[in-house]
């Protein structure tokens, strides 16, 4: 079976429903943009969508990748913000 190809995953935000078709149906290239809009804003609507999607998800791998990557964006972004003060 061939990747489901997604369009639209640059600056619009991504429902559950989609973050859920990208994990189960995409391809790389489709779970790297993915990513990409993650890291751009771990804390947006997108971040809460893909973690709810991991979390449903039966998928081997992208689930915990996603996971793991929001919570090393978001330490990041804490640590910076707090040595800013």
């Amino acid at each position: 079976m061939l990747p489901m190809r997604h369009r639209h995953l640059n600056g619009a935000r991504l429902s559950t429903a989609t973050v859920a078709s990208i994990l189960e149906r995409g391809g790389a290239s489709d779970v790297r943009e993915l990513l990409a809009a993650l890291k751009r804003d771990p804390d947006g609507e997108t971040a809460a969508a893909a973690l709810r999607a991991a979390a449903a998800s039966d998928v081997y791998g992208y689930p915990e990748l996603i996971r793991a990557c929001l919570e090393a964006w978001r330490s990041r972004k804490a640590a910076t913000s707090a040595g800013s003060d």
